[in-house]
């Protein structure tokens, strides 16, 4: 059976004595060897794309964690050969992509649910983000 366009013929089937292949995928980032950052994210195969893009949107990109777990996001899994995108994903960035020769598509409903924290560390507080996709929250005590 194919879930989320993915065929995984026998490899993925339960049965005793195995063990299913799983995407879980949370992640922790260092910063100075101090804990900075952790993430992660229901979602199949997507889990890794969302965990990768929340980094990426803190650490490259140099935005604070609730505007990484809720900014827009694409996956390619390889099969099928196709660039998905979220509805909120601009249209002009879209098109573009497609003008590229891309085979971008957009999707019907945004995915997954990173949750995120982030360690300032100059001050030692602790920032959380939870993606507004689905009900999370980001709580402190």
């Amino acid at each position: 059976m194919a879930y989320f366009h993915l065929e995984d013929g026998d490899a993925n089937v339960l049965a005793p004595g195995k063990r299913t292949r799983q995407t879980i995928n949370p992640a922790l980032a260092l910063k100075d060897g101090k804990p900075y950052m952790v993430t992660g994210s229901p979602g199949g195969p997507r889990i890794i794309t969302t965990t990768l893009l929340t980094v990426l949107h803190v650490v490259d990109f140099g935005m604070d964690v609730q505007e990484a777990v809720a900014a827009p996001r694409f996956h390619h899994q390889w099969l099928p050969d196709q660039l998905d995108l979220e509805p909120d994903v601009p249209r002009d960035v879209l098109e573009a992509l497609r003008e590229r020769g891309h085979p971008a598509v957009l999707a019907e409903r945004p995915w997954s649910s990173a949750q995120a924290i982030v360690a300032d560390p100059a001050t030692g507080l602790l920032w959380g983000g939870s993606d507004p996709r689905s009900d999370g929250a980001a709580l402190g005590y």
